[in-house]
């Protein structure tokens, strides 16, 4: 299970999948925002994704519905996997009509020119509508940050500086602060911030600038987000 194990992002199943030059990211519209939010919050690793190939854009709520109608006789964990990154609440399929009425919303928010990476992957964790239930329900830090990362490679948002996303390594304090723990660049008791933003920097470049590394770079996608990823996959 690539999806899973993989330490490179680009290159594990679903989103190689997803990421082909016809894929749902090929399409800045509300509904590409829309499938983004399916492939995150239900289709990620799921059977439905890998055994259709489906390039997982869905042209409209409606075409998604007949989509999720087909495999009906599968369950639910065929189309969702609840357990796609570890033990989530509520990462259930019918949360797909919240992400319809979401998506209209952040494609609108996609719009400002002044946003970044973080005020994004915040405002997807944060958002609640006007009965002060989730936007995006679901989305806690880890899932957020992931679509978020999707959103950027896709050019929807601006490309995060490295110090930005080793702060994201730190909010998130999951396994790649656990993969810096490991390899002994962030103290395994106590640490600080600046400790784990500066463990994490200190990893990126080294990576970069290893003769070693340098031949496969271009091959795994090296970047900061790769470098998160791969942290994750380490401290398994």
């Amino acid at each position: 299970d690539s999806d899973s194990s993989c330490p490179f992002r680009e290159l594990a199943q679903s989103r190689r999948q997803v990421s082909s030059p016809n894929g749902l990211y090929t399409h800045h519209s509300r509904e590409g925002i829309f499938s983004a939010l399916l492939f995150r919050g239900i289709l990620f690793n799921t059977e439905a994704l890998h055994e259709t190939r489906h390039l997982g854009f869905f042209e409209s709520f409606e075409i998604w519905t007949q989509f999720k109608a087909q495999h009906a006789d599968r369950g639910e964990k065929y189309i969702c996997n609840p357990c796609a990154y570890g033990t989530t609440k509520g990462r259930v399929s019918t949360n797909d009509k919240n992400f319809w009425i979401a998506s209209e919303i952040l494609f609108e928010k996609l719009q400002d020119p002044n946003i970044s990476f973080t005020t994004i992957w915040q405002f997807v964790v944060n958002a609640r509508d006007h009965h002060n239930k989730k936007l995006f329900p679901s989305f806690g830090d880890l899932s957020a940050y992931l679509l978020t990362v999707d959103l950027t490679y896709a050019q929807w948002i601006p490309w995060p500086d490295l110090d930005e996303v080793a702060q994201a390594v730190f909010v998130l304090a999951k396994g790649a602060l656990h993969g810096l723990q490991k390899i002994g660049l962030v103290s395994a008791d106590s640490y600080t911030k600046e400790e784990v933003v500066e463990g994490f920097k200190m990893l990126y470049r080294f990576l970069d600038e290893d003769p070693k590394f340098k031949t496969i770079k271009q091959a795994v996608v090296f970047d900061p987000f790769m470098v998160e990823h791969a942290l994750c996959k380490m401290s398994k």
